[in-house]
């Protein structure tokens, strides 16, 4: 009897940490889908297709003819959710036209020894100008 008791409490304690789990997978999957849509539903095909993949090597008679348009079929969507996700980190990685101008105009303004890097206002690029001329600063 205690045996059967233990197994129990055991298994009540794992069906308890498996609701927990899918309980923050699924607060975590809203929360990427508000903030990374395309990320978040790339990495979930991908997930899923390669529960699909595993399912049919695994699971599935492999002398059946449609084993091999199923089991190709989720690595092809593996591998297209991997593009997809590298894509879209290429966009949200990249500069925007502003820090691409901005990085123009300080490309500009390197000049010498002194090299300026996105100046705080035209007083403050001034105050700099003077003080490389030998006069002093005046702010």
């Amino acid at each position: 009897m205690f045996g059967l008791y233990m197994l129990a409490i055991y298994l009540g304690i794992a069906i308890i940490a498996a609701g927990f789990v899918a309980l923050l997978v699924v607060v975590a999957l809203a929360v990427g889908l508000v903030t990374h849509p395309i990320r978040t539903l790339a990495a979930l095909a991908a997930g899923l297709a390669l529960i699909l993949a595993l399912i049919v090597w695994f699971w599935y008679d492999h002398s059946k003819p449609d084993f091999a348009p199923c089991f190709w079929g989720s690595i092809g969507v593996i591998v297209a959710s991997i593009l997809i996700r590298a894509f879209a980190e290429w966009i949200l990685e990249r500069p925007t036209r502003a820090e691409r101008r901005a990085m123009k105009r300080a490309a500009a303004q390197e000049t010498g020894r002194v090299t300026m890097r996105m100046p705080v206002s035209e007083e403050v690029a001034a105050a700099f100008e003077s003080t490389r001329d030998g006069r002093r600063a005046s702010l």
